[in-house]
């Protein structure tokens, strides 16, 4: 197994030390959650009293709610995602252990190509493991697929509704102040359309697991050009629409 460099030895065994099967209990929570990083609708939804808490997230720096909602008659859980690959890959173990089996992941992400507009909707099909998680889940690729259930669903509901998006290729970094104007062209030449910071490490865990999941990314900041544009990208109508059309379109999930 050693390897010149650790985070290739990957171990194919399933006999871990902390099992969150064993370490987290089964509650009667909804099947189906959303994962959002969007802080500012999760507060909103709560403030308005569409939420209920129905279990936590414990680390030592923060604890996360996991709520629950109703959307045209039907429960699903609602929480807020971790930022970067380690977190977002423990917190959906732990969701998973709590009861959870389809997840549709929504979130913001760097474009890596001009035309991309602010609030434009991307589909990463796969994600290339710049990060560390997903390595500890999946032998050493260049990337790993999107669930090809999640994403064919996702592709479905959004031309049923007429909504727009594109599909391509994520790049998954742990280090967003170490993305240099050579890293960015190479992925550019492979393919990448988006930079993110969970997606490859979703995409495994939830290989590893065997459970749908599915994400949304929407254009944010651009790092197409010489300069950083942050292009004011945090837009809250953007971000409630796609928290409640991440919603409707994980409960149609069979």
């Amino acid at each position: 197994m050693k390897k010149e460099f650790p985070i290739l030895e990957f171990d194919c065994s399933r006999d871990v030390i902390i099992d969150p099967q064993k370490h987290f209990k089964k509650l009667d929570i909804p099947k189906a959650c959303v994962i959002t990083f969007f802080r500012d609708v999760i507060q909103d939804m709560f403030l308005r009293k569409r939420l209920v808490q129905v279990a936590n997230i414990h680390s030592e720096t923060v604890d996360i709610p996991v709520y629950k909602t109703e959307l045209n008659g039907e429960e699903i859980c609602l929480v807020q995602g971790y930022l970067g690959s380690a977190g977002a890959a423990a917190q959906l173990e732990e969701l998973i252990a709590m009861g959870c089996e389809k997840f549709i992941v929504c979130g913001g992400a760097g474009v890596l190509v001009k035309d991309t507009k602010v609030g434009d909707l991307i589909l990463p099909k796969s994600a290339v493991r710049a990060e560390g998680a997903s390595y500890h889940y999946l032998e050493p690729s260049r990337e790993v697929k999107m669930n090809e259930e999640a994403f064919n669903h996702l592709t479905s509901e959004l031309k049923l509704r007429g909504i727009p998006f594109r599909v391509g290729k994520t790049w998954t970094t742990d280090a967003f102040y170490r993305e240099t104007r050579g890293i960015v062209d190479i992925r550019v030449e492979e393919g990448c359309i988006a930079v993110d910071m969970e997606a490859a490490a979703y995409f495994a865990v939830a290989e590893y697991q065997n459970v749908v999941l599915g994400q949304i990314l929407y254009g944010g900041d651009d790092l197409s050009g010489e300069e950083w544009d942050s292009r004011k990208w945090k837009r809250e109508d953007i971000r409630r629409n796609l928290v409640e059309l991440s919603m409707d379109i994980c409960l149609k999930m069979k």
